[in-house]
């Protein structure tokens, strides 16, 4: 441990026919899954000086395929682990678990599927972060949650959640009344081509993966 801040990025190996099927059939498993990969890579390169700032880096993956080529294709300096858990909860809850008894004092998640993500905004995060700091995503869901250590995450996580519902969001602040809850501004994350098409108008040169998947599936 370098530092006493972790961001972690939850993600899935990218696999054709195990991530973005939402985009499927109008696009295929395989362009789904080059998506997946890509919308990772673009969220790594930007997030990968971090560490200098004070904020280790995490990649906490599924590993339903073998991780190792996955694992050798990542920066020098982001440490990795699988993901384990029944559901999205628990694996979100056990991820930010692993990191808190590696000793960090403050740790933000998010998903991987994020064009509007930059290291500004996990640094945005951090700064105003006093319990907990949620990130809203356009679909009623989250695409950032961060927590203090001392903070109780079983009610984040495993109280009676619709997982992938648009009432993730409203369910998660309710259960949480009792802590500070910073709120950051929303962004999309892409589960379907709807989504592909509101990113399309906030591309930035932080988005360089993604935009040549674009103009390679047009």
């Amino acid at each position: 441990m370098k530092n006493n801040k972790a961001y972690i990025i939850f993600t899935r190996i990218p696999t054709p026919g195990k991530c973005k099927t939402r985009l499927i059939p109008t696009y295929s498993g395989q362009e789904a899954s080059d998506l997946q990969g890509d919308l990772l890579t673009d969220l790594l390169v930007s997030v990968v000086d971090l560490p200098a700032a004070g904020i280790d880096v995490f990649v906490a993956y599924s590993d339903e395929q073998g991780p190792t080529r996955f694992l050798n294709s990542l920066p020098a300096g982001v440490q990795a682990f699988a993901q384990h858990g029944a559901n999205i909860g628990e694996r979100m809850n056990n991820a930010m678990a692993t990191v808190f008894a590696a000793g960090y004092q403050e740790v933000v998640l998010t998903g991987s599927d994020l064009p509007e993500l930059t290291a500004q905004t996990i640094r945005r995060a951090f700064a105003v972060m006093k319990e907990i700091v949620i990130g809203p995503s356009a679909d009623g869901g989250y695409y950032l949650i961060g927590a203090q250590r001392g903070v109780d995450l079983v009610p984040l996580f495993t109280n009676p959640i619709d997982w992938g519902q648009s009432t993730v969001l409203q369910s998660t602040l309710r259960a949480i009344t009792r802590h500070d809850v910073q709120l950051l501004d929303a962004q999309v994350d892409v589960d379907t081509p709807a989504d592909l098409e509101r990113v399309k108008q906030h591309l930035d040169r932080h988005n360089q993966q993604l935009q040549q998947w674009l103009t390679e599936e047009k």
